[in-house]
């Protein structure tokens, strides 16, 4: 499909705001630009059926006013209003990359995937003696614990703190990549033949369908403050004469307010066709079961069981990537589509405080009549939408360069004609 992309500039502000008597032009609100972009393809429609990848780009501002005022001191005057100075990062906000995030979707919502990976919780008994020394270890320790010993001078007791933390933090390892996996395979053992005859009641129910699926992969945000280093007046917008501003002081006690959020979700649907259960569940081979409950020694348990693979996988999707490959080797399953999409949301929200005299100043009194508080934001938003697609063999793959091996299942199930 043809690519295309679309952009669109969007002012903000520039409009007259007020006039100084000792400047000959009008004053305005600083004029921000916004960007609204779309990169997307061409697809036949309407009705439109079918899509591709997807990025959309906004930047906007929401500029606050302030109530209007008057202000005079001599022959100099002023009349009209401020508005809250808006805040631009440097650098500015990127969409983050789907990249492995396709392959992650996939690996948790393909109709195929094990009920659990079996093989490789028993490859990870050989760790279980260690797992009880080290936790012996802990007890023991904790048991024949004195205070009387705890060292008295500053050296010591940093010595103690160092040797202390190493020590909890290698059970707190122990605990989380030890036992309580241990304890989730026991507890998958107890219910291990009920699960497995759901799994083939399904896939036996479904074979040969199309079924969809929908996943949330990631969801949070968090929000920070950004230092800004600027007087109160600085952050009004435009600077007018600093007679008419009651409090010029130097101020670091407004920052401006990150808010982030950002979500990943994926959508498929699925197709798949295993010919010993076409009637029923209960023609499954143990084969067929052996699989399903990740039995079999395939490069998805030999990498499982890779030491520190859990560690790559933290930073990547090679281990959703290999299980995929061998999955659509072992059961032919293709998808009709599908996708995984992204939105990120930037909101850099900028605070304006400061006190502005209004009326005429009084030579007699050397006073103001009177001062105008003027308090509140602007904001400056950055959105990201996003979305990945996948060829009928997952994410990576693309129809030009399928085998005739997987052309042939495509043609099987009748979908060549509708992905062409």
């Amino acid at each position: 499909m043809a690519s295309r992309t679309r952009t669109r500039f969007v002012r903000y502000g520039g409009e007259v705001c007020g006039k100084q008597s000792n400047i000959a032009l009008p004053l305005r609100i600083p004029a921000k630009d916004g960007i609204r972009s779309c990169v997307d393809e061409v697809h036949h429609g309407p009705p439109y059926r079918t899509g591709g990848p997807l990025l959309v780009k906004k930047k906007k501002f929401n500029i606050q006013r302030f109530s209007p005022f008057n202000a005079a001191q001599g022959p100099v005057s002023w009349s009209g209003f401020l508005s809250a100075t808006t805040y631009v990062p440097s650098p500015e906000p990127t969409p983050q990359s789907l990249a492995g995030w396709g392959a992650k979707g996939w690996n948790r919502t393909v109709p195929t995937h094990p009920v659990y990976q079996l093989g490789v919780s028993l490859i990870e008994l050989k760790d279980f003696p260690r797992m009880i020394h080290q936790s012996w270890n802990l007890f023991h320790s904790l048991r024949g614990f004195n205070f009387s010993k705890v060292s008295t001078t500053v050296g010591g007791f940093l010595s103690d703190m160092r040797k202390g933390s190493k020590f909890m933090s290698e059970h707190y390892l122990n605990m989380q990549f030890g036992w309580a996996p241990a304890l989730q395979d026991l507890a998958f053992l107890l219910d291990y033949q009920n699960a497995l005859r759901k799994k083939l009641r399904w896939l036996a129910r479904h074979n040969g369908k199309s079924v969809r699926r929908k996943v949330t992969l990631d969801q949070g945000g968090f929000s920070e403050s950004v230092g800004r280093f600027t007087n109160r007046p600085g952050t009004l917008s435009p600077l007018i004469d600093t007679r008419f501003y009651a409090d010029s002081s130097l101020s670091f006690a407004l920052p401006v307010r990150k808010d982030y959020k950002t979500k990943i979700w994926y959508s498929a649907k699925y197709r798949y066709w295993i010919p010993e259960i076409a009637k029923t569940y209960l023609n499954a081979s143990d084969g067929l079961k052996r699989k399903l409950t990740g039995l079999d020694l395939d490069p998805t348990t030999l990498y499982k069981a890779f030491p520190w693979s859990w560690l790559v996988d933290w930073f990547s999707s090679v281990g959703a990537v290999v299980q995929n490959l061998f999955n659509m080797a072992k059961f032919g399953v293709i998808a009709e589509y599908a996708y995984v999409m992204g939105s990120e949301d930037y909101t850099y929200d900028a605070p304006a405080e400061c006190d502005v005299y209004r009326g005429t100043y009084n030579f007699s009194t050397l006073s103001w009549p009177g001062k105008l508080t003027l308090r509140g934001s602007s904001q400056t938003i950055y959105e990201f939408r996003q979305r990945e697609a996948a060829s009928p063999f997952g994410f990576g793959l693309t129809l030009a360069s399928l085998s005739a091996f997987q052309w042939s299942i495509l043609v099987s199930l009748g979908l060549s004609t509708r992905l062409r």
